[in-house]
């Protein structure tokens, strides 16, 4: 009968020679940021012959991110059924945006980061963790009207949403030269379950003001998703007619 250090070389071992030439190799440290087949920790390394699970991380908003070797390790596990926790050193910026990507590794540190689950953590300004959000707002178009006023349309999709909205914030750049203000909400539009499509119509501004939008879809809890990609608008608005009659007479002082 074969003792378990045969099977283990029988099993193993050739796998992992095959991922240490590749970790040795000139190009490999660039392609994949660790071997998977091995665990630090305190110092010392051990075999992962029970797989486990990795997490890793990309800073910012990433709706399509997913996880490769190349991104950052923030956590892992060994075994499956183990809990994962980021490492003691990783932290988290006060009014940042976080990706987490947690993917299986198999024996000897086999794992296909393409398959990872992902989540989004976002803290706000007092560093506390903000609650699930909505979808990021699609396709934000403006519309000049005849009025001065601006015609805003924009998509909505509920796909993967980590919470539904009950509404859109509509945000401008009034008074920041280009820069979008996030602190005053502009006006609210209330969120119908998959319609698709929103618009909503704004006052009147002087003929020729440059005015840049953006729309948020906000959570029940008040977390907001991500801010749409901002659109320009030029306001037209129609100037007076020419008067009509004018009649000159002479008059003294």
């Amino acid at each position: 009968m074969a003792t378990q250090l045969e099977k283990w070389l029988g099993c193993y071992c050739p796998l992992l020679r095959g991922r240490f030439d590749f970790f040795r190799s000139s190009n490999g440290p660039q392609r994949e940021a660790w071997h998977q087949g091995l665990a630090l920790a305190g110092g010392r390394f051990w075999m992962r012959v029970r797989g486990g699970h990795d997490l890793r991380r990309i800073v910012g908003p990433a709706p399509e991110w997913k996880p490769s070797s190349s991104d950052v390790l923030v956590g892992r596990s060994d075994g499956h059924d183990a809990a994962v926790t980021t490492f003691p050193w990783v932290g988290h910026a006060v009014g940042a945006e976080y990706r987490y990507g947690l993917s299986v590794v198999g024996a000897a540190g086999v794992s296909d980061p393409a398959g990872a689950s992902v989540v989004r953590a976002a803290f706000d300004e007092n560093g506390e963790l903000m609650g699930p959000a909505p979808n990021v707002v699609g396709a934000l178009a403006v519309e000049p009207l005849s009025s001065g006023r601006f015609a805003l349309r924009w998509t909505y999709d509920e796909t993967d949403q980590e919470a539904a909205p009950t509404a859109f914030h509509v945000y401008n750049d009034v008074g920041s030269f280009g820069t979008v203000h996030y602190e005053v909400v502009v006006a609210t539009v209330v969120y119908h379950l998959r319609r698709g499509y929103f618009d909503w119509t704004s006052e009147a501004f002087a003929d020729g003001s440059r005015v840049t939008w953006a729309v948020r879809a906000a959570g029940t809890a008040g977390t907001e998703g991500p801010a749409s990609p901002t659109a320009l608008g030029v306001a037209v608005a129609a100037l007076p007619g020419p008067p009509q009659g004018l009649r000159v007479t002479a008059a003294e002082d």
